[in-house]
């Protein structure tokens, strides 16, 4: 398995599963909390990153989540902090 680079969801190596252990629900808006609670982001879930924006912008970051597919921006993915799946 590919060792995690750091310990956040921005960091985290493309096409790896990663589980999440912590969300700083503090670091984001009323909204943006109510959206990513919506997609299913939450301690515990299981997420792959797909892909970042562009080669220049670590923004926005595409994520597989269960079935679904979504885009979150970096600086809420540095507000998740993850652990390997084992």
């Amino acid at each position: 398995m590919t060792a995690l680079l750091a310990n956040v969801l921005d960091k985290a190596p493309l096409g790896v599963m990663v589980r999440i252990i912590r969300i700083d629900w503090d670091a984001m808006s009323d909204d943006e909390g109510r959206r990513l609670r919506e997609f299913g982001l939450m301690e515990g879930c299981d997420v792959t990153p797909l892909h970042r924006g562009s080669i220049f912008s670590r923004d926005p970051l595409a994520l597989t989540i269960g079935r679904m597919q979504v885009i979150i921006r970096a600086k809420q993915a540095a507000a998740i902090e993850i652990e390997p799946v084992a």
